[in-house]
């Protein structure tokens, strides 16, 4: 018996794989990483940045209770490690390790940190 959603999966990737980049790298001693992607782009983000955009549960549960810190200034990324071809499980130096970062949602986080320095 076929599953209802088997044609659609069938269809496209639940990613972008033009997200997935050709080379990723920590810099800084874990305080950004490099981005560069098939098309050419680039870009940098913060460690910090990256944590404080965590979407694991933990992340999502402290934010609904009001818990989730405004900053992490010192954290780094002490952790890169890849997950199929779609995204990246980044742990922190502040001992955060649940953060599954799909590509797309890390290229999306790249463009929206370099969007305020090009309109200053």
């Amino acid at each position: 018996m076929d599953h209802p959603l088997a044609a659609l999966a069938a269809e496209t990737p639940p990613f972008d794989p033009a997200d997935t980049p050709e080379q990723a790298t920590l810099r800084k001693g874990g305080r950004e990483l490099a981005l560069a992607w098939p098309d050419g782009g680039s870009a940098v983000i913060g460690a910090e940045a990256m944590r404080l955009a965590c979407r694991c549960a933990w992340c999502v549960r402290a934010r609904v209770d009001g818990r989730f810190p405004t900053a992490f200034e010192a954290v780094e990324v002490t952790g890169v490690e890849p997950l199929g071809g779609y995204a990246v499980h980044l742990t922190f130096s502040d001992g955060h390790d649940r953060g599954v970062f799909p590509w797309t949602y890390l290229r999306r986080l790249t463009a929206e940190a370099a969007a305020p320095a090009r309109a200053a």
